[in-house]
């Protein structure tokens, strides 16, 4: 039977979680490429890099291809629910709920815009990288697009915080149960500073990889100061008051943080050595990337102990699919990007493990995106809005 359209099976901005998905699902096929293909003398593969490791074998052909064909699908989805998203976040600001949306807490969801558009670059850059040949030779035209296209997003994504918080300034809202979801405005703007820190790490123009440089640093620091914040208010309260089931998987939203801004902080330490000449060496960018995964692990373990009392998961994939159910894809893919660049960048350099060796790790990660690609399009077919 079919639903009647309610306010519980419309479209809400936290929908555009779905799109942010399929970006960061994207994100995560091209990571094989990045660390399992040779690319010599650059610092990401290309056209060009992978046409050669698909010639190298029988083996590389149908791996290079097969994961070509899952970024080229993934990123067509991408692109489609952007569109979707976009028409429906139109539609709901001229309905009658946006003002009681607005003026509360959940207002802070109408970050999703920016954070999305920014995810939509990310995935137009890899797009590019993969299916477009001698793109990585016009790279020095192409970062100050970049650059001037996440300055955008990042004024709009500045505007609509500082809208929110005066809206909400001196006027009482109950967020009692709604876990972290204020940290929302953090994600958005570590998706922004891991943009601008692209440009900062590939770029041989100090410039460009200056403005990248100084960008990444300001919106790093507004995400880490919003999402500390947070967290040091929001914690008494959801050990008074407890976390609603539907609101669960905001526990796990510094994952995705921590990843974002985990890479944007490895790109910068190489972006200083490689465009300034300071050392870095091996050890710096490992102890980065292990305290990162390090707050990963203890934001899992704080959602899994409240999950385990209010049924958050089984509320949120089984019993009321919705959503917010969205919330729960991010961190696998979260834990799954940072996890091979801790194997590649942490572990390999410290010789904690080897070529034969890693294979344990990247198998469990191998195991957690499968799952994580599962878990997506069963929400794709169960907790998306009434057309």
């Amino acid at each position: 039977m079919k639903r009647t359209k309610t306010a519980e099976t419309a479209f809400v901005p936290l929908h555009g979680l779905a799109t942010l998905g399929a970006g960061g699902l994207t994100v995560s096929l091209f990571i094989w490429l990045l660390f399992m293909t040779a690319h010599p003398g650059q610092p990401v593969p290309t056209f060009e890099s992978l046409q050669a490791h698909a010639l190298s074998s029988d083996v590389g052909w149908f791996v290079v291809r097969a994961l070509q064909a899952g970024i080229g699908m993934m990123a067509l989805l991408h692109i489609w629910l952007v569109v979707w998203m976009l028409k429906g976040l139109a539609a709901f600001k001229r309905s009658p709920r946006f003002t009681a949306f607005w003026q509360s807490h959940m207002g802070l969801q109408w970050m999703v815009r920016p954070l999305v558009l920014a995810m939509l670059v990310n995935v137009l850059f890899i797009v590019g990288l993969v299916f477009v040949p001698g793109l990585w030779n016009l790279r020095e035209m192409l970062f100050p697009g970049a650059l001037l296209a996440f300055f955008l997003i990042a004024v709009d994504a500045v505007l609509l915080w500082m809208d929110h918080l005066s809206e909400l300034y001196q006027v009482q809202t109950d967020n009692a149960g709604s876990g972290l979801a204020g940290m929302f405005p953090a994600f958005t703007f570590a998706m922004l500073s891991v943009g601008f820190s692209a440009s900062a790490a590939m770029s041989h123009h100090k410039v460009t990889a200056g403005i990248g440089f100084t960008g990444a640093v300001i919106l790093m620091v507004f995400a880490l100061f919003i999402a500390s914040a947070h967290f040091v208010v929001q914690f008494p309260q959801m050990m008074r008051d407890g976390v609603k089931p539907a609101a669960s998987g905001t526990l796990w939203m510094a994952i995705p943080i921590s990843t974002i801004l985990g890479i944007a902080s490895f790109r910068l330490l190489m972006s200083a050595q490689h465009v300034w000449g300071a050392p870095v060496g091996d050890v710096l960018p490992a102890a980065v990337l292990l305290i990162f995964l390090s707050v990963q692990v203890f934001f899992y373990l704080l959602g899994r102990a409240v999950m385990n009392r209010n049924h958050g998961w089984h509320y949120l994939v089984t019993e009321q699919p919705q959503a917010a159910s969205f919330s729960l894809i991010c961190p696998g893919v979260g834990l799954f990007v940072l996890g091979m660049f801790v194997v590649f960048r942490a572990l390999q350099p410290l010789e904690v493990v080897d070529t034969t060796t890693m294979w344990l790790p990247l198998i469990v990660l191998l195991v957690l995106q499968i799952a994580t690609f599962g878990l997506f399009f069963r929400l794709l077919r169960r907790a998306m809005p009434n057309a």
